[in-house]
């Protein structure tokens, strides 16, 4: 089946005429084109070369792809003004984002299995076999995020620095209805998922600015979870020195209250603090389940809200599909490029020792020894020991 889409533009000259040169100011055109796309409820790519930017305007494929995602969240945000998304109703995301998903998933599973690759040894691979090699898969993702934070720990622990996990949580007006009944939450704005998110973004940009003034370091995980209405939250695994902890943990508390800070419940559910102790848990352990619930829902009883862990998993999965939102983010450290290539190397001779070391700790999933021998995790990208290189070939 062939899709051909055929986009007409109806412009005044006037609104971008250039009297000097008798002609169409190029600059005036191209954010024509960009304000209709932004009618469409799709981003414009402005990011991309000028030739770039418009080839995809141009291709019905990326039209396609845009429209879909626009489509998918455009029901979504419907279903929220109806209040469809919540813990009585559907969780996390709508019964229709829900089996879209799955649809999707099982399309994929399909055409990765039909769709083959040959090297050049005339080895024949499926691309179903090639994906479940690499972080695609859920069981290697969930594997490594657990090792690096392992690792993370570890280090932690032999540098006696102080390990918290904190939550962050979106204002009231960002929650479409309560957390007990379901019921419709009069303070709500009308805002998505999308915009709880970029609200996170927007004070986690602020915090980490004020951090770096203060000259206050640290490393760990982000992980970003729906919580029963879609509404996004944070859970922050830090480790830090011991004698800026307490500097660290007041100036996110301090942002994170910052707007509708004064509104009943925000000084105790806004931001949530919990100092880990190793002698009654692992810094990992804390992490652990929220990894899990996200990625597979594997080794769970239940969910947070007595759900079955493994269809939680799938909604989580669909919400973040549907809204864009990346789950998972490792805050500080070492490269994980560079971990990920080195594990694919093979046979390398003639390096240092140092070198060789490196390679060995990252081929044996060791996060803490490849850490040290990179830099340290507080050492800059641009002072490790490798960086990744990036060249572009044409064929």
């Amino acid at each position: 089946m062939s899709l051909v889409i055929s986009i007409g533009i109806s412009l005044d000259k006037h609104d971008f005429y250039d009297s000097k040169k008798d002609v169409v100011a190029p600059l005036d055109r191209d954010e024509t084109v960009r304000g209709f796309i932004r009618q469409q409820g799709i981003t414009p790519t402005e990011t991309h070369s000028l030739n770039g930017e418009m080839g995809r305007y141009s291709d019905a494929k990326w039209w396609l792809r845009k429209l879909r995602k626009s489509r998918r969240r455009n029901i979504e945000t419907v279903l929220h003004h109806l209040n469809q998304v919540n813990k009585k109703t559907s969780l996390y995301c709508s019964r229709l984002t829900l089996k879209a998903r799955i649809r999707q998933k099982a399309y994929q599973h399909e055409y990765l299995s039909n769709t083959f690759a040959v090297n050049e040894h005339g080895q024949r691979f499926s691309l179903l076999e090639l994906s479940q090699k690499g972080v695609s898969d859920p069981k290697i993702r969930k594997g490594e995020l657990m090792v690096r934070a392992r690792g993370f720990e570890e280090l932690a622990q032999d540098l006696g620095h102080e390990a918290t996990f904190l939550t962050i949580t979106c204002p009231s007006k960002y929650h479409r209805s309560y957390s007990k009944s379901g019921d419709i939450n009069p303070k709500w704005e009308g805002l998505t998922p999308l915009d709880g998110q970029a609200y996170l973004n927007k004070q986690w940009q602020l915090i980490r600015a004020k951090l770096n003034r203060l000259d206050i370091r640290f490393y760990g995980f982000r992980v970003a979870e729906p919580q029963h209405d879609g509404t996004p939250h944070w859970h922050l695994l830090l480790f830090v020195e011991k004698h800026q902890y307490q500097k660290m943990v007041n100036i996110m508390r301090d942002y994170a209250l910052r707007e509708d800070g004064d509104e009943t419940g925000a000084d105790k559910h806004r931001f949530t603090e919990v100092k880990i102790d190793p002698n009654k848990g692992s810094a990992t352990g804390y992490i652990a389940k929220y990894i899990s619930k996200n990625i597979d829902g594997e080794n769970l009883e239940c969910g947070i809200y007595g759900e079955d862990p493994l269809e939680a998993a799938a909604r989580v999965d669909a919400w973040a599909a549907c809204w864009g939102i990346r789950q998972f983010q490792q805050l500080g450290g070492c490269s994980v490029t560079v971990w990920r290539e080195l594990r694919r190397l093979k046979d390398i001779m003639d390096l240092p020792e140092r070198a060789k070391a490196i390679i060995e700790a990252a081929d044996k999933g060791d996060w803490k020894t490849y850490t040290l021998q990179m830099g340290g995790v507080f050492c800059e990208r641009k002072a490790q020991v490798f960086k990744p290189y990036y060249e572009l070939s044409i064929d």
